[in-house]
């Protein structure tokens, strides 16, 4: 009798962790399609463009490392390559319907830069995730770097490599505003225990 009482909350574990997954891709996906939406909508400084995309972006970082965090690295990568084919297609979908043409840079410069950003992160987290918490230094530091990376992909696509005085200002005030969003993220991160039972 033991032995089945054993498995059946084994059995129902897994359920949990399936179930936990398929939520957080959904979660994962639908925000990659709100912020690729998002990526036309800019708050403009002093000359300079600031895309409410890039801006937010933190927030995709923080819950890649909430599936590593809750259900493991394995899980977290399935996740992101999911993830990534979603904002492809949905980033080729509605640039084909709505502007009747494919913007090839602009799907290439966030798919890449999210899936090579996310990569890192989640490599680095769970490099650095021995412990149930993580310092919150080394999260937002992690946080900051990818954004660093996706940034510099992204405005490198849409410049056109041409590194100009309004491309400097822009990346300047991106990191500015992801810093306060990542400092935000990882007090809130460095408060989630790891694992699914804790």
């Amino acid at each position: 009798m033991g032995r089945k009482k054993k498995e059946e909350i084994i059995k129902e574990q897994e359920i949990t962790v399936k179930q936990l997954y398929r939520a957080y891709t959904f979660l994962l996906c639908a925000l990659l399609m709100f912020l690729y939406s998002a990526r036309q909508i800019f708050v403009d400084y002093d000359a300079v463009k600031i895309s409410v995309m890039s801006a937010l972006f933190p927030t995709v970082y923080f819950l890649s490392c909430a599936i590593n965090k809750d259900l493991g690295y394995k899980e977290g990568v399935k996740a992101v390559v999911i993830s990534t084919i979603v904002l492809l297609t949905y980033g080729s979908l509605t640039n084909y319907f709505i502007t009747g043409s494919f913007e090839i840079t602009s799907i290439i410069s966030i798919g890449l830069g999210y899936f090579m950003t996310q990569s890192v992160c989640l490599s680095i987290y769970n490099f650095f995730l021995v412990n149930t918490r993580l310092p919150i230094f080394i999260v937002i530091v992690n946080y900051m770097f990818c954004c660093l990376i996706f940034n510099m992909i992204y405005m490198l696509f849409n410049y056109r490599g041409a590194m100009t005085d309004s491309f400097w200002l822009e990346y300047a005030l991106l990191v500015l505003i992801q810093t306060v969003f990542a400092i935000v993220l990882g007090i809130m991160d460095s408060a989630i225990e790891r694992g699914i039972d804790n």
